[in-house]
């Protein structure tokens, strides 16, 4: 069950479940300014129709396969989204559907004798499935991830961890912040 984590003028920050849908968790009044797959905890935004927040920055946290060849970069891609297969693919040209997609990743740790990295991530751009897309396309799926080729038997191992956002300009920020490695446990 979704729990609040914030509570302002007519907007809510709230923890979304794993497994629960963010369309379904925010109250019949609001909308949802943010969304997570439904496998994915984390983190989320909802608001009267009438009410607008900026989020301005929000960080994932995941669990890989392999180490990445460096400690800190960014991905670039386009990306299409299938959604009869409900599967988001990179592909080399842009066409009808295909949305350009960008992050920046920081390895938190690595964990050789597993071959696991704990990665922080910041999206540039927000695509359905994105962040388990890019990984996977690099040979690093996310640890849980079968429909990205993850061989681990686990939950999805990705969290939306930390949202900063304030209620327009020159209002001062906020920011929440949950412990993602409590949900990115692989046990």
């Amino acid at each position: 069950m979704s729990k609040i984590l914030f509570e302002g003028k007519g907007y809510k920050i709230l923890y979304k479940e794993r497994g629960e849908d963010s369309e379904k968790i925010a109250p019949s009044c609001m909308s949802v300014l943010s969304r997570l797959d439904v496998p994915v905890p984390g983190v989320i935004a909802v608001a009267d129709s009438g009410k607008r927040i900026r989020i301005i920055d929000k960080k994932y946290y995941l669990v890989c396969q392999g180490s990445l060849d460096s400690n800190e970069g960014s991905m670039e891609d386009l990306l299409f989204h299938d959604s009869r297969s409900n599967r988001t693919f990179p592909v080399k040209r842009m066409r009808k559907g295909v949305k350009e997609a960008r992050l920046s990743y920081k390895v938190i740790s690595y964990n050789k004798e597993k071959d696991l990295s704990y990665v922080e991530v910041t999206l540039d751009t927000g695509r359905t499935h994105q962040i388990r897309t890019q990984f996977s396309s690099r040979k690093h799926p996310l640890a849980g991830d079968g429909k990205y080729g993850s061989r681990i038997k686990c939950p999805i191992a990705l969290v939306c961890g930390e949202m900063t956002f304030d209620e327009g300009e020159g209002a001062k920020p906020n920011k929440i912040r949950i412990n993602p490695e409590e949900e990115l446990s692989l046990s």
